[in-house]
């Protein structure tokens, strides 16, 4: 072969690569448009949403006894009239064992009040103790070695249905089952009384005391905000129920006077140290009871802040009733969808969280060729969501009949809500392209709470479908 040959040869073989190089950016350039997507638009919606572990609730109470009942009918006679509430308070009077373990047709008694309420759709705020009528020193068994024995034999049960108990209130004494009037208070008594109850419940269920002093004197810790979500103490299971909640300059016994300066942790502060504590503890574990004796201090307004700054996820729903019917008489003023709503009403929409999808953002991630998918998600409720949710983006696409779906790493429970309502978190996600077929794809944000499976519904005007809230439609033509 000449050189003029190989010239022509060497010309041709460069054509060739160059065509090559052609096709090939053009295959990229062409991948670049092959990706057609469509982001929703969300409203803010004052809408009341049926959410796990949060809102007012409902008080039912039982004294355990030997004798057999219908319990699937009780509990339908308790719930009759009780379809918003997604919590309920159970109070579980212990007296007849004061002197004796509990027997066993006590336990199965127990055992079929907690399958009947299992069929329901609540979720449990459990009390137990021994006094209805302010009379504990004379209920309460005689040692408390009896109430460690009693909480000893309630494991079984409370391990099984633990997924169903969001919190244990107390420590099985006192008046009322509040922690006052009881020989068994003492700071080394109730600490091996809340210890027992840590070794006898799911390490998913919240156990609550009544002040925060006692909170404080348990954990030995006097800023909560030093205390991770995940540690594996008891801090971050410990929270607080207040039945003397707005009732007072000192809720009615729950605050002191003083400073964390003056006092030091172990004696109660003055509201507004108490208050301002509380703002802290709350973004870890829940705070709830009832309001009592109407007073300025449960005036709407008044209400409201410091309700966001206790960051108050369950309040009853029948005490007090002259509070409640003040709530219902006053109007709402706020630059918000809840202006000229009843007081009571928006006290149920913000009760624990409640959290609303501001911007959905899909998106070509044309330099790692992926789908992007961002939500900005709000929480304007006055507490954060404790338990565990499951957050996935669920693809699908109807014509091929396909589902895929993708876990989101970030945790909706770092939004406090609260006096930080404004604080948002962007739920986001990259999809290669080259891991998804071609085809219009459907996109959807869902939120489950763990421990049940119930989905978790957003303050918006979209209603969920079969995958959750839609956020918009992404076309891949392929090209990858």
């Amino acid at each position: 072969m000449d050189g003029k040959g190989i010239g022509r040869f060497g010309s041709a073989a460069l054509a060739i690569v160059l065509a090559a190089m052609l096709l090939t950016t053009a295959g990229r350039e062409g991948s670049a448009c092959q990706l057609e997507v469509e982001s929703v638009s969300f409203t803010e919606s004052a809408k009341l949403l049926r959410n796990p572990n949060r809102g007012f609730f409902h008080l039912y109470s039982l004294y355990l006894e030997d004798e057999a009942r219908d319990f699937d009918a009780l509990v339908s006679g308790w719930f009759r009239y009780d379809q918003e509430a997604t919590l309920s308070l159970i109070e579980i009077n212990l007296a007849e064992y004061r002197d004796c373990p509990i027997s066993g047709k006590g336990l199965a008694n127990l055992e079929e009040l907690f399958k009947a309420l299992a069929k329901k759709d609540k979720q449990l705020i459990i009390r137990f103790l021994y006094d209805w009528e302010g009379s504990s020193l004379e209920k309460e068994p005689d040692t408390m070695g009896r109430v460690l024995a009693h909480m000893r034999q309630l494991q079984p049960l409370l391990r099984t249905y633990g997924s169903r108990i969001f919190c244990l209130q107390g420590i099985f004494v006192g008046g009322y089952g509040e922690m006052h009037h009881s020989a068994y208070l003492s700071d080394e008594q109730v600490l091996a009384l809340i210890r027992q109850l840590e070794k006898v419940t799911d390490e998913t269920t919240y156990l609550a005391v009544r002040t925060p002093v006692y909170w404080r004197k348990i954990t030995k810790i006097a800023a909560p905000e030093s205390v991770g979500r995940k540690s594996r103490i008891l801090a971050v299971r410990l929270g607080l129920f207040n039945d003397g909640m707005l009732g007072s300059s000192s809720d009615c016994g729950t605050y002191g006077s003083g400073t964390l300066e003056k006092n030091g942790p172990n004696v109660a502060w003055e509201r507004k140290e108490e208050l301002a504590f509380q703002n802290a503890l709350g973004r870890l574990t829940p705070n709830g009871g009832e309001v009592t004796l109407d007073n300025p201090y449960n005036d709407l307004e008044n209400a409201i802040r410091d309700m966001e700054t206790m960051h108050v996820t369950y309040i009853s729903r029948d005490h007090h009733a002259g509070v409640l019917a003040k709530w219902e008489r006053s109007k709402v003023t706020e630059d918000s969808c809840f202006n000229g709503m009843d007081g009571i009403t928006y006290m149920e929409r913000r009760l624990g969280y409640r959290l609303v999808i501001r911007e959905a953002r899909l998106e070509h991630d044309r330099k790692n060729e992926a789908l992007s998918v961002a939500v900005d998600v709000q929480n304007v409720g006055f507490a954060p969501v404790y338990r565990q949710a499951d957050a996935q983006v669920v693809l699908w696409n109807a014509q091929g009949n396909q589902r895929r779906a993708y876990p989101l790493s970030q945790d909706v429970r770092t939004l406090a809500g609260g006096m930080d309502q404004d604080q948002r978190l962007t739920l986001q996600l990259s999809i290669p392209l080259a891991e998804l077929p071609e085809g219009e794809w459907t996109v959807y944000l869902n939120l489950t709470d763990r421990a049940t499976g119930q989905r978790i519904f957003f303050g918006n005007d979209q209603e969920p479908g079969k995958y959750g809230y839609r956020l918009g439609r992404a076309f891949h033509g392929g090209g990858v």
